[in-house]
């Protein structure tokens, strides 16, 4: 559908620099380093209640933590790089996608509303595919050859909250008709081999209702200053899973309510000294595991 247009596209040599499409895509990096790579932007104005669409599906407590300005910690230099290159891989594909004769692709990158819990709140759809009669939404993402091998076998999953995601966003274009089809497009890239993959997720109503529901609970929860439970279980050994591994506020979640104030070096400055913290090891394999000792 787009998979095999854009290796044609690459394959040839009729290719052609689009302009738009290039201001977009350097727009939409230089926002990805200022947010990877500077400390300038601190954390939000909690004066104004701000939500994220792209928050939908992760987790409750780390929406609410970020909605406070609670501060997040500085991410391991491995993972930031990590980041940064998949939102360059991610930025570059969408900008080939957007110039590839004939595939019909728009609004990329498109800031838009999307009403959660009965409000509006900005965010950013990668793309619409123009397919004949029918509009579809598309999400451009990409993962590490481990993760891109287990998405092609099993499917795209709810891990990171990719579907959540995809379920207000598609919601949203039905509802303003931007889109006929109530599904999702796909796109993969492998990090490490540049393979793509797609598939069509449908759209899943009820996932877009949950995201209601766990908006108005940080909403609540922000309002009444109460801390909202923990979703996640600390595995054997008091490890971390995969999702409180990558999150930007461990240090503040698993040793509360002693809150991280700042963090210098790296390492969380807290209120009072906590009598537990989260620390990480390395695994025989050379992964960084986290564990609460």
């Amino acid at each position: 559908m787009i998979v095999d247009l854009v290796r044609n596209y690459l394959s040839g040599g009729n290719k052609q620099l689009n302009t738009e499409a290039m201001e977009v895509a350097v727009a939409r990096f230089k926002k990805s380093l200022e947010g990877q790579f500077s400390s300038e932007r601190g954390p939000r104005d909690t004066s104004v209640l701000k939500l994220y669409p792209s928050e939908a599906g992760k987790c409750e407590r780390l929406i609410q933590y970020k909605a406070m300005g609670i501060p997040g910690e500085p991410m391991m230099a491995d993972v930031q790089f990590k980041l940064a290159m998949g939102d360059l891989i991610e930025t570059a594909l969408l900008y080939v996608i957007s110039s590839v004769p004939g595939l019909g692709v728009i609004e990329n990158n498109r800031i838009r509303d999307i009403v959660i819990a009965g409000r509006p709140w900005r965010g950013a759809t990668d793309g619409i595919h123009i397919d004949g009669a029918k509009r579809r939404n598309v999400e451009v993402k990409s993962a590490s050859g481990i993760g891109f091998k287990m998405t092609v076998q099993k499917g795209v999953d709810n891990t990171f909250g990719y579907l959540s995601q995809a379920a207000v966003y598609v919601r949203q274009l039905l509802r303003d008709k931007v889109v006929t089809e109530p599904e999702t497009l796909f796109v993969y890239i492998d990090r490490d081999s540049m393979k793509l993959w797609e598939t069509i997720v449908p759209h899943d109503d009820s996932l877009a209702t949950e995201a209601d529901k766990k908006f108005l609970r940080v909403i609540d929860a922000v309002e009444r200053k109460k801390l909202l439970p923990r979703p996640y279980e600390l595995k054997d050994g008091g490890v971390l899973g995969l999702v409180c591994s990558y999150c930007s506020h461990k240090h503040t979640c698993w040793v509360e309510p002693k809150q991280v104030v700042t963090y210098e070096a790296g390492l969380p400055v807290y209120r009072e000294k906590p009598t537990k913290a989260v620390k990480m090891t390395m695994t025989s394999r050379g992964k960084p595991e986290w564990r609460v000792e």
